[in-house]
């Protein structure tokens, strides 16, 4: 929902006065390929952007959209796919359609057909993207609108029957990992990140010119004492320290200590981790605190290079994001 390319790919299909359809998972519940808010978008001679989540139900689901929008339908569907099998108690889910997906879980799609009154909405969407505003956007079985006064950070659906129904979600809230410290593993996994439904932001005291190839996501340049003051606190801020020194990162532990933050990581060895803990406690860190921290950061899977490093903190946020507890 957070795509520009798949607004800019819907203004242009609006201008063009070719028809074309928002796919908008409002709701998903149990095992699933999709998750509330992923959008897409279809138009009627086939092009898309964007996913609702993939698989089989994804096929379905552009399949009827095109057949809504060659109809001229111009109301807004939900449809409700059940990833089950014969073994499953669909009973658990909302919806009665099979979706040929074996997940055991269900999801339900918004299909709004998009109508050239909803350039305006669709302009604002993209000015609060591109501006890094955050804001609210409603759909429900009467309309589609869009505030930038407003700040959700949670997507919420209700429905009275099958044909009274809304849904808000974020707009512009991105889940934001803070790198501190932009060498080898830092940009790796900033490359990585930007890939992942994650917005990364590297703070370093070196330049991003004094390195080959930097990842072109936001670069803050300042000392690392002064990193903190940068990260925000909330549940979508995550913050990985990987900093040239073992005085910096302590440094930097110790100022984000009572920082509200849905994640904190150090990439250190044990024996770091114990020297740096140690001095920690003594000037009074909190050892809850220090539990919580990620250290060493990342899932074990035997990586050495920076690429396989990325790849096991960025496995990490996902877990910590998905609320997936580690397993024992």
């Amino acid at each position: 929902m957070n795509s520009i390319p798949l607004w800019k790919f819907i203004r242009e299909a609006i201008c063009s006065n070719t028809p074309c359809a928002l796919l908008l998972a409002v709701e998903t519940r149990g095992s699933g390929p999709g998750r509330p808010g992923a959008a897409m978008a279809v138009t009627s001679n086939g092009k898309t952007r964007g996913t609702a989540g993939g698989g089989l139900m994804e096929h379905q689901l552009v399949n009827k959209a095109r057949k809504m929008l060659e109809s001229g339908i111009h109301s807004t569907e939900l449809i409700t796919f059940d990833h089950v099998n014969e073994n499953d108690n669909v009973e658990a889910y909302r919806g009665d359609t099979p979706s040929g997906m074996i997940c055991s879980g269900s999801q339900t799609t918004a299909i709004h057909p998009m109508q050239p009154y909803t350039l305006e909405t669709v302009n604002l969407i993209i000015n609060i993207l591109e501006n890094g505003r955050t804001g609210t956007l409603y759909l429900s079985s009467t309309g589609f609108t869009v505030t930038d006064s407003s700040k959700q950070e949670t997507h919420d659906f209700s429905t009275t029957d099958g044909n009274n129904w809304e849904y808000s979600g974020p707009l512009g809230l991105r889940d934001t990992v803070y790198v501190i410290g932009g060498g080898h593993v830092g940009q790796a996994i900033a490359h990585l990140l930007q890939g992942l439904s994650f917005q990364p932001v590297i703070i370093d005291q070196r330049e991003r010119d004094s390195f080959e190839n930097a990842p072109r996501c936001r670069w803050i340049t300042a000392p690392y004492g002064e990193a903190h003051s940068y990260i925000l606190e909330g549940s979508h801020s995550y913050a990985v320290i990987m900093t040239p020194f073992h005085s910096a990162d302590a440094e930097v532990l110790e100022s984000l200590a009572g920082k509200d933050l849905k994640y904190v990581g150090m990439m250190a060895s044990d024996s770091k981790k114990t020297k740096i803990y140690s001095d920690l406690l003594q000037k009074g860190i909190s050892e809850n605190f220090l539990e919580s921290v990620h250290c060493p950061i990342g899932i074990s899977i035997g990586s050495r290079t920076p690429n396989e490093i990325a790849v096991s903190i960025a496995a990490q946020l996902i877990r910590v994001r998905s609320c997936i507890r580690a397993l024992l």
